[in-house]
């Protein structure tokens, strides 16, 4: 700790209560400031503000070899509830990081929409689920170059929609999906999508989405999300548009939600294993290693860029649990014989009414009789809403 060049916390957790009364006092004193827990039960049910410290970005969890072997179970369960907390903690701080951008995006991207309304639909209905209709996302982990054939066979049975990050292994196999689902909206989307990507590929994202997906000619298919302005805007004009949940802050959540509003009543996931090979987080031609390329040099490669240890790697399986417990539709391991075409689904898309965005002096006196909107979004809503006032 004391090698560290920033300040670094540490928590103690004896699971045991029982230890308290017999070397509590002393630890304390030896320990000075550092804080320690006796007793798992009763840490497990404290407030997250009660022990984590404010402006924590994230966690490392070290349980001590001697528990892990003659307390597995237990060890497993303290890991997992640590794991569950980080990304709780990691959702706080997208929405720090990002908060700015999404307001900014959003106002630009309105503006942007109704100077070219033919460009764009909306995800404005929900279609009733019919037998046989199956989606399939495509996520850009490992395992999808192992599946990558299955996919090229099946790929005409299927409403096959791609995660942004996958495109570029989709495509340098020839495999054109029927869209693409893109919710990042970081500047390293840009890497995702090849300069030469075909046009005729409808891209679903969201007003907040990153500023490339609107710079392209390709058709933009808008989702309302849970995001506040969201909900604002489908209250306004499209009551019923389907607001698409996400309980596992992972991009496959938010595609089984959309393939449900399409009229799936099924779905398969590809390129979504926890599975690695040598370490590796991705498939090959991810935007990731077009970034990457910039910082690769004699001392810096590709393995310690991209790359991520076993330990941090774990955290990521939670997202597979969390899903299987809340998808509202089944999630399949493969197709059977019922499957059917995925027709119609463009039915559940609509065009933006001539009233459509409204005004920047509209949106604003909208939002100032919404108490409960959040207050980093309503300290922006004065500028960024000027986008769309009227120029003079």
């Amino acid at each position: 700790m004391k090698s560290v060049e920033d300040t670094t916390k540490i928590l103690l957790l004896e699971p045991f209560s029982e230890l308290e009364s017999l070397v509590g006092e002393e630890l304390k004193e030896k320990l000075g400031g550092v804080p320690i827990y006796f007793g798992w039960e009763k840490f497990s049910e404290l407030d997250r503000s009660d022990w984590m410290p404010s402006g924590t970005k994230n966690l490392r969890i070290f349980i001590h070899p001697n528990y892990s072997r003659r307390y597995p179970d237990l060890s497993e369960r303290i890991l997992s509830f640590f794991q569950k907390k980080e990304s709780i903690s990691q959702n706080k701080l997208a929405k720090q990081e990002f908060g700015r951008l999404w307001v900014r995006n959003f106002f630009k991207h309105l503006k942007k929409s109704s100077e070219s309304p033919d460009s764009y639909r909306i995800l404005g209905k929900t279609l009733s689920p019919k037998v046989g209709k199956v989606g399939c996302f495509v996520g850009a982990s490992p395992n999808l170059e192992s599946e990558i054939d299955w996919i090229r066979q099946n790929r005409d049975k299927l409403f096959l929609l791609s995660s942004d990050t996958a495109l570029g292994y989709l495509l340098e196999n020839n495999i054109q999906p029927h869209a693409v689902l893109s919710i990042d909206s970081g500047l390293g989307t840009f890497y995702h999508f090849p300069e030469h990507i075909p046009e005729d590929i409808p891209i679903f994202t969201w007003f907040g989405g990153a500023c490339r997906i609107f710079d392209l000619k390709n058709p933009k298919i808008i989702y309302l999300s849970t995001y506040p302005l969201d909900q604002i805007l489908g209250a306004k004009f499209y009551p019923k548009a389907p607001i698409l949940e996400n309980p596992t802050l992972n991009v496959a959540g938010l595609a089984i939600s959309l393939l449900q509003a399409l009229g799936a009543e099924s779905v398969l996931l590809k390129g979504f294993g926890f599975e690695r090979e040598g370490g590796k987080t991705h498939c090959r031609s991810t935007g990731y290693e077009r970034y990457d390329r910039f910082f690769i040099d004699r001392k810096r490669s590709l393995y310690n860029s991209r790359y991520t240890p076993e330990s941090r790697w774990k955290t990521r399986t939670s997202v597979l649990e969390i899903l299987q417990k809340w998808s509202p539709i089944q999630i399949l391991s493969e197709i059977d014989s019922k499957f059917g075409a995925f027709s119609g689904w463009e039915n559940s898309l609509e065009r933006t009414p001539s009233s459509f965005p409204g005004s920047g002096q509209n949106w604003r006196k909208l939002c100032s009789g919404i108490s409960d909107l959040p207050s980093e979004i309503q300290i922006l809503l004065p500028r960024e809403t000027r986008l769309l006032d009227p120029k003079t």
